[in-house]
């Protein structure tokens, strides 16, 4: 009987116990649109988001419990948006005729947690202004998302809906359109 106690005890404080970071990975971009001629860009990304955190979990009646990520998510998304304007065919060097500066503004999944369910708003916002031969191009970009459960909310979803959220931010910038035409 005892050993059955503990190992319902142990069962259930390993499910109670949550991670302190999520572990960011996207996905390779998905360019659909190529350079139409060899264009040097250099590359600069800052990180302006107020808050540090990733998962912000709130429960009636007690402290938001803050998650945050286990790597950087500003070098990750420069990293994605290098990644996928190399495949695009641009030359990405710090000599570049074009100047490309993106800004992480937001990225924050915001979770209500109640006694049955959940809910799970996720925003990432991030601009990209882009110098070329004294024009100016400014673009701000967007994804959303939203997610609901029962019990409590799962840290491995909530991970994917973080990296869904940089994946949708690089494949809009990558299949921009007009972006993409500025560069040119």
């Amino acid at each position: 009987m005892k050993r059955l106690f503990l190992i319902a005890a142990l069962a259930l404080g390993g499910c109670a116990s949550q991670p302190e970071q999520l572990i960011l990975a996207p996905t390779e971009p998905f360019p659909t649109l190529r350079a139409d001629h060899q264009v040097g860009i250099d590359l600069t990304s800052q990180d302006h988001r107020t808050e540090t955190f990733l998962v912000r979990i709130q429960r009636e009646d007690q402290p938001a419990q803050l998650v945050s990520a286990g790597s950087n998510p500003r070098a990750l998304l420069e990293s994605g948006l290098r990644q996928g304007l190399q495949g695009q065919g641009y030359d990405l060097d710090r000599l570049g005729e074009v100047r490309l500066n993106l800004t992480l503004e937001q990225l924050l999944v915001d979770v209500e947690q109640g006694s049955l369910n959940h809910t799970a708003t996720s925003y990432a916002i991030a601009s990209v202004v882009v110098d070329k031969d004294g024009r100016q191009l400014v673009k701000r970009y967007q994804a959303r998302g939203t997610l609901k459960g029962v019990m409590r909310v799962d840290m491995a979803r909530l991970e994917r809906e973080v990296n869904d959220r940089l994946n949708q931010l690089l494949n809009s910038m990558l299949n921009d359109p007009e972006l993409h035409q500025f560069i040119q």
